[in-house]
């Protein structure tokens, strides 16, 4: 097995078995409900990361300083544990991050290795693990500080300078530079040098290529200096085995590393550095400096804060790095320009890493009081800036919402009328909003109530579903996907990579009714009963999507209802001719002779008989539960339209 097979294949059954642990509640679901809609984010918390080689009192540091500050601000501490807390609360672990105890694992694993390559590739699995843990506490009941043990980044690029990746990066600035500039996803490797960095430094080529995360900056550095020799005496005085890279010599070089590299941080982008020689002040002296240097910052931003609220008319774009092809994602930065030269308005341009960032952006706009948003990304980044378009439950009658198309099956915006192409795209949207052309959708809100009485919700206006339909975007929505999704939608059409994904879930679907693992349900269509059965899939389509996806023919999506196309599991060769006769449209008018039940509707219910944990697709995002489902139409939003009245 090749190097780079080994490192995919790595990072796939850590992504598989994190969601395996996820489903047995040993993380919470990554589709958290949406953010208190009393509350507007005004701005990012602030980072200060605490860096410096190992046996320099980085985590006696990092501790003392987050008691410290959490007796002034909220604040969030990423360090062994995700621990926030603050004035009016004491400082405890944020059970609600996804992925925290799965990185505590994994750090625990690392240290216990000898051979360093491995080592090497699960710390860094690692820090890219702690940069999305930083992401979700940004956007989830965001602190004014975020205070972090290390900082991925930084390390990185330090052990790089030491030569732990010493075939990674060469010692010049300027490449080490371009290099974090990868890292941080603020550029992608040119396809000219990609080869070169897949050989020299692997990890941040799948990183950058796959789009599976963006190492951020900090916003203030404290490094800790020690000589290495005294690092050593302490690492030894713990009575624990040594880690693959604890050496007096290896320190030497990592002090350097740090040094070098905070010092680049500095001179390039301006980030404030504190250097604080540990061994010629004690720990609550540098713990002081530390919460001061920290508390002082803060109060700087306070003072210079401005409230930059959504002016009438402003054109506000959200779009996702994440979405689409890895084509798709490189075009991100020139949607900007594309509205700006077509349009006397105000446009601003928000960038977003996750969809729980576009919904906290989305939320932030129309709490302050802009009505015109455009969403630029799939289905998912849609759905996203949909849910956090909700205000009290609702969306405000005022609003115009826009789909630019950035993946490669994006049904909402073929519907609209939105060209694929950016330019065209983006022409038709202005019309649009200039004219303003829309169309009325309905909202269907999806709520689920867990057995033990917990409520979440979510909205969609394209389609949803559950059973094999609702672990498709497990497949199609993977960020490993991105690599060849743009070559399945050349091969396929628009809906090949939905279908490749289609019939993985089936797979995964069919192994896991065979251990049992797939609850009966029964369903209320309205008034229609229909008993406890396994269900190989139920749809809900909002409307009338086209003619690649028929299901929804003939209804319009302001209808104030919605079709429920139900598919009984009657065995392997029932289920294809189902799937065939669902992608042609033909269920529709004999769905009987297909074991099928479609009905249009207002209310449906869906209600195992096990607690079993199941997912459910929201427009191309998934909801895990494992209690009862009610779909129903909740209101309306006009969505920008590009065909001509």
């Amino acid at each position: 097995m090749t190097r780079c097979n080994f490192v995919v294949n790595l990072h796939s059954r850590l992504s598989e078995w994190l969601f395996l642990v996820s489903k047995l509640g040993a993380i919470p679901p990554l589709r958290e409900p949406a953010l208190k809609e009393d509350r507007m984010i005004t701005g990012k918390p602030l980072v200060a990361s605490i860096v410096g080689m190992d046996g320099c009192g980085k985590s006696s540091t990092f501790r003392g300083a987050l008691n410290t500050l959490a007796d002034h601000i909220y604040v969030v501490g990423i360090g062994e544990h995700v621990l926030g807390g603050g004035p009016d609360k004491p400082l405890e672990e944020r059970l609600d991050v996804p992925l925290s105890r799965s990185t505590q694992i994994v750090g625990r694993y690392a240290k216990g290795l000898r051979w360093q390559w491995l080592y090497k590739n699960l710390k860094f699995v690692e820090l890219t693990q702690r940069t999305r843990i930083r992401d979700y506490v940004t956007t989830h009941d965001p602190p004014d500080v975020i205070l972090t043990d290390g900082q991925p980044l930084v390390n990185c690029a330090a052990w790089s300078v030491a030569h732990f990746y010493k075939h990674d990066l060469l010692d010049d600035n300027e490449e080490l530079y371009q290099g974090l500039r990868y890292l941080a996803g603020e550029e992608m490797i040119p396809l000219r040098e990609l080869p070169r960095y897949l050989r020299r430094a692997l990890p941040l080529a799948l990183l950058n290529l796959l789009g599976l995360g963006r190492f951020r900056y900090p916003d203030l550095i404290f490094l800790l200096d020690l000589d290495p020799a005294v690092a050593m005496a302490r690492i030894r005085a713990r009575g624990t085995a040594l880690q693959a890279h604890e050496s007096e010599a290896f320190l030497d070089e990592l002090g350097r590393g740090y040094e070098h590299v905070c010092a680049l941080f500095q001179e390039r982008r301006g980030i404030p550095l504190t250097r604080i020689r540990v061994d010629q002040v004690p720990l609550d002296e540098a713990v002081k400096i530390v919460a001061d240097g920290v508390l002082e910052h803060v109060s700087a931003r306070v003072k210079i804060k401005t409230t930059d609220r959504p002016q009438p008319g402003t054109i506000e774009v959200i779009a996702t790095t994440m979405s689409g092809s890895i084509q798709d994602q490189r075009n991100v930065h020139r949607i900007g320009p594309e509205f700006q030269s077509r349009t006397s308005r105000r446009v601003c341009v928000h960038l977003a890493d996750s969809h729980a960032e576009a919904e906290a952006i989305a939320h932030t706009i129309v709490a302050g009081g802009g009505r015109t948003i455009i969403s630029a990304g799939g289905a998912g980044t849609f759905n996203a800036v949909l849910e956090g378009a909700h205000l009290r439950g609702t969306v405000p009658s005022d609003l115009r919402l826009a789909f630019l198309r950035k993946g490669s099956a994006n049904l909402i915006g073929k519907t609209l009328g939105i060209p694929e192409q950016l330019p065209a795209a983006v022409e038709a949207i202005i019309q649009g909003i200039d004219s303003d052309r829309y169309v009325q959708a309905d909202i269907l809100a999806v709520e689920t109530t867990e057995p033990e009485g917990r409520v979440l919700r979510r909205h969609l206006v394209g389609f949803g579903g559950l059973g094999v339909f609702g672990d498709v975007p497990r497949f199609t929505e993977s960020r490993l996907i991105k690599v060849y999704k743009g070559v399945l939608g050349s091969l396929l059409g628009d809906l090949g990579p939905f279908f490749i994904g289609l019939a993985l879930a089936a797979g995964r679907w069919q192994v896991l009714r065979l251990l049992g693992r797939v609850p009966p349900m029964s369903l209320t269509l309205d008034d229609h009963y229909c008993p406890p059965e396994i269900w190989g899939a139920v749809m809900v389509l909002n409307g009338d999507l086209g003619a690649d996806f028929p299901l929804g023919r003939g209804l319009p999506l302001g209808s104030g209802s919605f079709r429920v196309i139900a598919l009984s599991y009657r065995g392997l060769r029932r289920a294809l001719r189902q799937i065939k006769a669902a992608r042609l449209g033909t269920i529709l008018d004999e769905p009987e002779s297909y074991g099928a039940i479609v009905r249009t509707v207002r209310h449906l219910i869906a209600r195992p008989t096990k607690a079993l944990p199941y997912m459910i697709n929201v427009d191309g995002g998934r909801m895990l539960t494992r209690g009862e489902v009610r779909v129903s139409v909740s209101g309306q939003v006009r969505l920008v339209s590009g065909w001509e009245a």
